[in-house]
């Protein structure tokens, strides 16, 4: 069971739907990773698997997710024990695709912050140094990812809330184009920003579990039906593309970063 904490959550689905491994076996190999958890980056982890699993590896989601009878507070005392009479649709959307709730992870409280530190529960440390924040919002999803106590998570993204935290954990992290995943059932930070997205290990896990999340939803109206099918990636080597920062000139740039760009540049082409 070992050998799932090596695989990409895409991967892990590929062994279950083969048989090789059970979907109960891979929602308690993960639940013990989760509940072993030392880095403050859940604040509830279920106690067993549903009757039916499915066929994709559980799910870290954010406190600010609301599930029925499950404590979702959004890291807030204020909120403390709340547990809703109803589901979020992402989270509706996810366990029908075969994704059972694995835990439910930290945040700044309400979503306000971007390092973690603001939860009402207590920080969330940076698997990578445990001195140093993992950022935030959604800091739990994306250290619980890169530490490897949830195969892949969502958070949700304001003004960089899935973005930052990923890029401090080193995991993938996606905003998605606002109406593209229904807001219903977040406890909103900004409801005119706020978007849920995915936290993963790869891009193709972020594809899928992204995949899953799209469509309009009637009880949320500026959520759109998507305009077509969400593709996985195919490449696996950036040969022959080029990257740039548009709008800036060099000069523009501090020295040191524009080093960097060059530097990243150079290797790429």
């Amino acid at each position: 069971m070992t050998d799932l904490l090596a695989m990409t959550a895409v991967q892990q689905a590929e062994r279950i739907r083969a048989g090789e491994v059970s979907a109960q076996e891979a929602f308690d190999f993960w639940r013990g990773r989760a509940a072993a958890d030392d880095l403050g980056s859940y604040l509830w982890v279920a106690d067993e698997a549903p009757a039916d699993p499915g066929e994709l590896p559980p799910v870290a989601v954010k406190d600010l997710f609301c599930v029925e009878g499950v404590p979702s507070a959004a890291a807030s005392r204020i909120l403390e024990g709340y547990r809703p009479p109803y589901t979020a649709t992402s989270v509706r959307n996810l366990r029908a695709a075969g994704a059972a709730v694995l835990g439910k992870t930290n945040q700044d409280e309400f979503a306000m912050g971007s390092s973690n530190e603001n939860s009402g529960f207590g920080p969330v440390q940076n698997p990578w140094d445990r001195t140093r924040v993992p950022g935030g919002s959604s800091g739990g999803s994306a250290a619980a990812v890169a530490a490897g106590t949830a195969p892949w998570a969502i958070g949700t993204d304001t003004g960089g809330s899935i973005r930052q935290p990923a890029s401090l954990c080193g995991v993938v992290g996606l905003k998605p184009t606002y109406g593209a995943v229904s807001r219903y059932g977040m406890i909103a930070f900004a409801s005119s920003l706020d978007q849920c997205g995915p936290l993963t290990r790869d891009v193709t896990d972020a594809a899928v579990l992204f995949r899953h999340l799209v469509g309009r939803d009637p009880c949320d109206s500026t959520s759109l039906d998507f305009p077509g099918q969400v593709t996985l990636p195919h490449a696996d080597r950036l040969d022959r593309l080029r990257f740039g920062v548009w709008g800036l000139g060099e000069e523009g740039l501090e020295a040191g970063v524009a080093e960097v760009v060059r530097a990243t540049l150079g290797r790429i082409e």
